[in-house]
């Protein structure tokens, strides 16, 4: 009976018999393993002699799976590179960053990827993922660990100095056949790790114009250098690595722009509470993402906070002059009385209209709607105002450019007591589509708006004893 070393020696000296007995009993089971997404497919690509299309397909299936499974960005770089190594029969290959420190520019074996948030006391903080995204000496058998540079061991090369540094300037792929012989070749890597560079291939990994990264690989195994060929196959994959680098690139930008985000919304918290002007507090807030509303025309009621009517307003209520309130009422108790709309024009020329105490018949309150909105607390979304039968929408032209309303979204202003300060209506969205839910997402808006109200009926109230004491 034959062992298995022997019959190792015989397939390895018999490539294209082992090939055959390989597509006639395995090939149908590795295609059905690496289409099925329920398991995880390791290739070993040392099983490889010459790649045929079928195994290079099986490579690319496995670079893909890898993106797909793989939430690290230095796994799915490491797997790629390791194909690379096989397929170029590189001894090693290695992975540069570009990065800058202090206004210069370099080239590092190493970095920490990390992120700053605000804590509860908004703070700024860094935190750190603790990923090592940059790998050194990967071969086809490495290991990703072995690869992983340390901290206190990391390669850093200026864009002046060395191969990577000159495809980094240059941004164009270099084949050194003989690294002595080159005038911009360094030694003090080799000198390092004890390592001796004899051939190299290096190509940036470019991001439009800008340089991300440099890719190397180093001593042809089965040739004096790296062939035409070479280069082509680098480059075909290196739309991988490009692909790879993109979508963490963008995963970053994301972050970003979320901690950008609720940077903003804090620092304008923080600013809008020291305003003391009800009306400036709600143009700056409004007027400035005006763009972001998409809509033609809103305004904004605001209402009056007072739970307890001072004496003269009771007067003339028990003389008999005036009758007592019957209409509607906030949830807390309050009468439903706006003592300020400010109205929004954004559809033809923008204009601004703040009308003071406005009456019952104005056609932002006419309708019902905001008092409806007050009492209730409810977000109304009214797809059809003309044919709408609970609601009395004004159907005729508004004013002289014949704008008329066509469909509404209407939301309570709350404050963090969640008491009703205001409500906002929004006109006709610019499309002539009906208002959907991510319009509605402009409650935390209204949410950060309601802070400037708090702080205003804190201001008024402070002052009023002040002025009772003097």
């Amino acid at each position: 009976m034959v062992d298995a070393a022997a019959a190792e020696q015989f397939l390895d000296a018999n490539p294209q018999f082992a090939k055959q007995y390989y597509d006639v009993n395995f090939r149908p089971k590795v295609i059905s393993d690496l289409l099925d997404n329920s398991r995880k497919t390791a290739l070993d690509v040392s099983k490889f002699h010459d790649l045929t299309t079928v195994e290079e397909s099986e490579v690319l299936f496995d670079l893909v799976r890898d993106i797909q499974d793989n939430l690290q960005m230095e796994k799915s770089v490491f797997n790629l590179m390791r194909h690379l190594s096989f397929m170029l029969r590189a001894d090693r290959m290695s992975l540069f960053m570009y990065r800058q420190r202090n206004g210069v520019a370099e080239l590092a074996t190493r970095s920490l990827d990390g992120f700053f948030h605000l804590n509860r006391s908004f703070e700024c903080e860094y935190v750190s993922t603790g990923k090592q995204i940059m790998l050194f000496n990967v071969s086809k058998d490495a290991a990703l660990d072995d690869c992983l540079v340390p901290p206190d061991s990391e390669i850093v090369y200026p864009l002046d100095m060395g191969i990577v540094g000159h495809v980094a300037s240059t941004k164009k792929m270099v084949n050194v056949p003989v690294v002595s012989e080159t005038s911009f070749y360094s030694e003090f890597v080799d000198e390092l790790t004890e390592y001796k560079t004899k051939n190299a291939l290096a190509v940036p990994i470019m991001n439009g114009k800008d340089v991300v990264a440099v890719m190397m690989a180093v001593n042809k195994l089965d040739g004096p250098h790296f062939t035409a060929k070479d280069e082509e196959t680098l480059n075909k994959y290196l739309n991988f690595a490009n692909l790879i680098l993109r979508v963490f690139h963008l995963s970053y930008l994301h972050n970003c722009e979320t901690r950008r985000g609720q940077v903003l919304l804090w620092s304008a918290s923080k600013v809008f509470e020291e305003l003391t002007d009800i009306e400036r507090q709600f143009h700056k807030a409004l007027y400035t993402v005006r763009a972001f509303l998409n809509c033609d025309r809103y305004s904004v009621g605001l209402l009056d906070m007072t739970k307890t009517k001072e004496f003269f307003d009771l007067w003339p209520i028990l003389m008999g002059e005036v009758p007592p309130y019957d209409g509607p009422k906030t949830p807390d108790g309050r009468e439903i009385i706006f003592y300020k709309l400010i109205d929004y024009i954004l559809h033809g020329k923008e204009d601004i209209k703040v009308i003071p105490t406005p009456t019952p018949d104005h056609w932002a309150l006419i309708s019902g709607l905001p008092s409806y909105v007050a009492e209730t607390g409810l977000i109304c979304n009214i797809m059809n105002a003309a044919e709408d039968e609970f609601f009395q929408f004004q159907k005729e032209p508004l004013d002289d450019s014949g704008w008329t309303i066509k469909n509404v979204l209407s939301m309570p202003i709350v404050n963090k007591k969640e008491e009703i300060v205001g409500v906002a209506t929004f006109y006709n969205r610019k499309d002539g589509k009906p208002f959907d839910e991510m319009d509605e997402t402009l409650m935390e808006l209204h949410q950060l708006k309601s802070k400037f109200s708090t702080r205003y009926d804190q201001n008024i109230n402070e002052t009023l004893f002040i002025n009772k004491d003097l």
